[in-house]
């Protein structure tokens, strides 16, 4: 008898942003293991579909019963034969990974992930995959790719294949618990029906700065908030580091303040994007939260991420140490209510502030993802081609390396390269004034653009 099981807070999410974008190409993850010599096409086939069998989020299906989506296990999966793609010039394989983007997996119909071999133009061999963000989220893809790397080593050299990952479908079951506790409903509801109270309008505070067309449009009819593009919300990749020396500020910053990279980083996005419009006050980043607290979890590949939107105030005559400590506390309070569903919390923001369901407060969605991989091959991610938000900023970490490759994945409509590029080099300035004097007012703070 099959077991159906209703989607979890995170695949709910997922499921509504897909709803609402054109073509349901949000639903798309694309992400390669990049390798600079080549591997055996074989074994490494081979190694895929043994991961399929250990991660049964790859096996999942989805079934709609009663007209709601469920989701179920099937026993067994395999690739008989994985694509092998081999590219000339660096055109080719742009329109290649275009296209791929703009299709979206097609989940209701079976077709979970799509494994492709390929020969870049300039020489790299990547396993390059696309999944349905209901089975993965990008925390999951590094489970995925570490164990792939893992069983195809021990394949190769003829040794025992490592522990296999948690399984999803004991996750689940414990997620779903929770979603239907009636305690964990009423501290949520008494949390949340206070949070907004006494809080004025956040105010969207794009990575363009001020000056963009499409969002002065806004500011001439007295919004505050942007427009979402639902009908029109092409995405595309960029990707930018940030140096070692200032990570290891802010790694030294974090020892020394007790106080989370992800939070200080966080916040330090906010304060560059506030700078760029002009000193915002008030604004409503997202943050997107593991949500992987146990061991097991932590070695579960399953959609498992949550997205907590975090009020945040600046005060720009106070000290960056003392607006961070303001943040962080609020942050600590909002933790707690992680599972409080996105839906009735962004039912929530527009009834407060009677704005439109159609228009965002959300500047920015942020996630900082910290890793560690095996020596042998990279990590990269792709545009999905298709996004619910304005902007998404993913700081994949490499711990080891003391780097940080971000990964910026913006709407066209709203945000260019430019501006994506102009952010970067600002968030780096902001970063760097910010650890080498915390005591530094907002205010202060100087970015190179006009204000």
């Amino acid at each position: 008898m099959t077991n159906y099981y209703e989607l979890n807070p995170s695949q709910e999410v997922v499921k509504l942003q897909c709803k609402y974008t054109l073509f349901k190409r949000v639903i798309n993850i694309i992400s390669a293991m990049e390798f600079d010599a080549a591997f055996d096409l074989e074994i490494m086939k081979k190694a895929f579909n043994e991961v399929v069998k250990r991660n049964d989020c790859l096996r999942l299906r989805f079934k709609k019963v009663n007209k709601e989506l469920k989701q179920y296990f099937v026993e067994s999966d395999n690739f008989d034969t994985i694509p092998y793609k081999e590219f000339k010039t660096e055109k080719e394989q742009k329109a290649f990974f275009d296209k791929l983007a703009k299709r979206a997996i097609k989940y209701k119909k079976g077709v979970v992930v799509e494994p492709y071999f390929i020969k870049t133009f300039d020489g790299k061999c990547l396993v390059l995959i696309k999944v349905c963000h209901l089975i993965l989220d990008i925390y999951g893809i590094h489970i995925i790719f570490d164990d792939l790397f893992n069983v195809y080593t021990a394949l190769k050299e003829g040794k025992e294949l490592p522990p296999e990952p948690t399984k999803f479908e004991d996750v689940i079951k414990k997620d779903l618990e929770t979603k239907h506790s009636e305690i964990r409903a009423k501290k949520n509801k008494e949390f949340f029906d206070n949070y907004f109270v006494g809080k004025d309008e956040p105010y969207y505070a794009g990575l363009h700065g001020k000056e963009s067309e499409l969002w002065r449009k806004q500011l001439d009819k007295g919004k505050r908030s942007a427009k979402m593009y639902f009908l029109r919300n092409d995405t595309t990749g960029y990707v930018h580091r940030i140096d070692k020396d200032t990570i290891d500020k802010v790694v030294e910053y974090s020892k020394q303040s007790k106080i989370s990279i992800a939070n200080i980083l966080f916040y330090l996005s906010c304060l560059c994007a506030s700078r760029m419009n002009g000193n915002v006050r008030n604004m409503l980043p997202l943050e997107l939260c593991n949500c992987r607290a146990t061991n097991t979890e932590k070695k579960c590949a399953g959609t498992k991420v949550q997205s907590l939107g975090c009020y945040t105030v600046l005060d720009y005559d106070k000290p960056f140490s003392e607006n961070l400590t303001e943040f962080v506390n609020s942050q600590n309070q909002l933790y707690r209510h992680i599972d409080f569903s996105d839906q009735e919390f962004e039912m929530l923001v527009h009834k407060t502030y009677v704005s439109s369901m159609l228009e965002t407060y959300y500047p920015l969605t942020f996630s900082l993802i910290p890793y560690r991989q095996a020596e042998g091959y990279n990590f990269k991610i792709y545009s999905n081609g298709k996004g619910a938000l304005i902007a998404y900023l993913a700081l994949l970490y490499d711990i080891d390396k003391g780097v940080i490759d971000m990964a910026y994945d913006v709407q066209d409509k709203m945000i260019s390269e430019d501006d994506v590029l102009r952010y970067h080099k600002n968030y780096i300035a902001v970063i760097n004034q910010a650890m080498d004097n915390p005591s530094i007012a907002l205010g202060d703070v100087k970015i190179d653009i006009k204000e």
